[in-house]
Formats: structure tokens, sequence, C-alpha cells
């Protein structure tokens, strides 16, 4: 075995950390089992064959085009032990067994506190999976997924279960199932990521205390959902050409929606009657949420709520040019203002009498006709004649059933300005 001692890095009483030179092509597994805790193991240019398994605290410093390979199956990196260090490294080709966690990565329960930096990842299973740890911080990674798979058969680019304080910043996912995938994860960190052709963005399952922002999506299927989850703050996020919604708030409570921009999200099969148009923000049984700030727009459907959505605070947002501004079909009264701010409408056709960039008059998106239409799509033929114009202008002009749907008391003349909102303690 022809590994290289290069240089002593540290000492800390009797103990060495060694720096480590490995030859490429060469078996890696012996030099990792045999390095001591805390040493450094550099990998120059050139193929190393896995998988390998890090059981103790290791430094592994990858130059580029240093690229470890599999036989297509299995994960190819497992690393179980704390405060392991992992940057530069290329993986290709692991296994494709999602059921079986296959990964380029996979961080198993105990490995807390990893550091994984500045690495190339491309397979068909997970990029990187963790599961019972805490503090990992994962960084400035390209994950690539196959995209001749059907979405649902790949992994996740990165996906995390029962994980503590997570560090997940200024990575690339593309091509894979979700982009970032948080279960039973809570108080997650989630910067400057971008996602491409992919399922979601970012998909939080039963979460709290988490922040996400300056996040991006592309060309998904949604940007970023949150699921059964609390106390989540998404803030500064951008999502465009999205095909089923920009933001989802499905069963969530407690969060926080601060300055995002969801446009572009459209579906070109999607009917109305089918219920499954494009929507820039769909809000799902979820109570007592802020949304402020945000920017719906160019879409199917501007905001769709069903099931709820009492408890609310919704007001400074930017509704304009979508199909359909808002669809809700529920029955209660919901007040989309606060403290006499309400949103920018861009269906709104009233006046500003005194200046004060407030309109005169309250805006309703909806009135009972559209409801009604919405609830049985075979009317929707009957939309343009004579007696349905008829009865929406006598339903506005006599405002009949005022206490039902949405109003927006403080309707703005104008887009807000963006609004400087505090940072959040990342």
């Amino acid at each position: 075995m022809r590994w290289a001692l290069i240089g002593c890095l540290c000492c800390c009483g009797w103990c060495q950390a060694a720096n480590w030179q490995a030859q490429p092509g060469q078996a890696l597994q012996p030099l990792l089992d045999n390095a001591a805790a805390g040493d450094t193991i550099v990998l120059p240019v050139g193929r190393y064959q896995g998988p390998l398994t890090i059981s103790h605290t290791l430094i592994i410093h990858a130059a580029p085009g240093a690229t470890l390979f599999t036989d297509g199956s299995g994960s190819a990196l497992l690393i179980s032990a704390a405060d392991t260090q992992v940057s530069g490294l290329t993986i290709r080709d692991w296994g494709s067994d999602v059921f079986s966690l296959d990964a380029g990565v996979q961080l198993l329960p105990g490995a807390d506190r990893v550091r994984l930096s500045r690495l190339t990842l491309q397979g068909p299973g997970y990029g990187i999976y963790a599961e019972k740890l805490t503090a990992p911080v994962i960084e400035d990674c390209h994950i690539l997924g196959e995209h001749r798979l059907y979405v649902l058969d790949r992994g996740d680019g990165i996906a995390m279960r029962y994980v503590e304080s997570p560090q997940l910043h200024r990575n690339h996912m593309q091509d894979v199932r979700d982009g970032i995938y948080l279960e039973d994860v809570s108080h997650s960190r989630v910067s400057h990521n971008l996602f491409q052709g992919l399922q979601y963005g970012l998909h939080y399952m039963y979460t709290h205390d988490d922040l996400a922002w300056q996040n991006r999506a592309e060309a998904v299927s949604g940007g970023y959902a949150l699921m059964s989850s609390r106390a989540i703050t998404l803030k500064d996020n951008q999502v465009s050409e999205a095909v089923d919604f920009g933001i989802l708030l499905n069963v969530t409570r407690d969060s926080q929606l601060l300055g995002n921009r969801a446009v572009q999200v459209r579906n070109s099969r999607g009917k109305a009657e089918d219920g499954n148009l494009g929507k820039a923000l769909f809000i799902y049984d979820a109570h007592d949420n802020v949304i402020r700030g945000n920017d719906f727009a160019n879409s199917d459907i501007g905001i769709s709520v069903a099931l709820g959505a009492e408890g609310n605070h919704f007001y400074g947002n930017s509704i304009s040019n979508n199909q359909i501004q808002v669809r809700y079909i529920g029955t209660q009264a919901l007040e989309w203002s606060h403290e006499q701010r309400g949103n920018y409408w861009s269906s709104y056709q009233g006046w500003d009498l005194n200046g004060d960039g407030v309109g005169e008059q309250s805006y309703q998106p909806n009135d009972a006709l559209d409801r009604l239409l919405w609830l049985y799509p075979s009317a929707q033929q009957l939309l343009n004649s004579p007696i349905v114009q008829l009865l929406r202008w006598l339903s506005s002009a006599l405002a009949l059933q005022p206490s039902v749907g949405i109003r927006d008391s403080y309707p703005l003349m104008q887009p807000p300005q963006r609004q400087e909102i505090n940072d959040a303690d990342h």
C-alpha cells in the first residue's frame, strides 16, 4: 500500500493529526480505516473506487477532478462519524433504489456536525440522505439526478429525517425528485439554493421553527411546499415557471411568507373545472399565518383557497395579471387587510379621492356567482349569458351576501414598494 504521509497539521497534547495523500486507482478504504481520528486525507485528481465508509472523524480534501465511482448499486459514501468534513469530491453512478436509501452520500445516525462542501454528485438515487443526527452543514454542492427517470422514481437532492439544525446553503439541485426534502426536522436554515427541473424545490413535512431565504426555483412542479408544519419563515424566495403551485400552505400554522415572488405558475393542460390550474399561492386548511409583502403574478390563479383559511393575516401583497385573481369556494367572511393596509390588485377599478394610496371602495375579488360556477363547473357554459351578467351586476350593485368570501377593505392603488423586512436570526 503506497500512501504518502506528507506532513503534520496540528498537535494536541501527545496526539498529532497527520496529512495523508492517496494515490489514484488504489483502494481507499484501508487508508480511511487506518488513519487516526482527526487526520486529513488528500485526494489528487483521478478515479477512486467506492463504496467507502468513514467510521471515525476525518477530513477529506479532494482536488477538482477527483472522482469516486461505484458499480451502480448502493450508496457511494457512508459517514457515521461526527465532525467529519468532505470537500471538493465528485461522486458518480451510485444506486437507484430509493427504498433502500441509495445515495451519493449517506449520513448515518450519529454523524453530527458533518460538513459537506463543494461536492459534485451525479446519480439516480438520493444525492445526500441524512437521518437521526444534528447540525450538518451542506454548502456549495451541485447535485444532478437522472432526467430520464420518471420524477417520482428519482431520489431527492438532499433528504433529511429526524435532523436537528441543518444548514443548507448555495446548493444547486437539478433533475431530482424534490430539491430539498425535510421530514421531522427542526430549526433548519436554507438559503441561496437553486432548484431546476424537479418536483418541489423545498418540501417541508412535519417540521417546525425553520427559516428559508433567497432560494430560487425554476421549471418545477411546485416551488415551496409547507405541509403539516409550524413556525416556518419563508422570506425573499422566488419561483417561476411552476406547473402546480408556487407556494403551498397545507395544514400549516404560525408561519410567515414574507417578500416572496411567485410568477408564471401555469398548467398548460389544466382546466378550471378539474381544479388543476396553476396557483401562485395555494392555501389548504392553513391557519394563523402571516402573508405579507409577496408578489403573486402572471399565473392561472393568483391565490387558491380551499378547506378554510381563517386567522391568516394577508396584507401588503401584490396580486396582478392572473387569469383568476382569487379562487375561494368557502362560505366564511375573510378580511384581507391589516391596520388599514390591504393589497394591490391589478383588477381593482376603484378611486383614491384623498390621495392616501388606498382605494375608497373595498374590493371583493369573487362574488357568489363565481363560487357557484366553481362548485358546479358544468354551469361554465352560462358564464357569458345575459342572465348571469345581470345577476353579477345586481350582486355588485346591491351588495348581496356581503358577509361571504374574501374582502379587502383597504385596497392599494399601486404595487407596494419592496418592504424592508428585518432579517431574522439566521
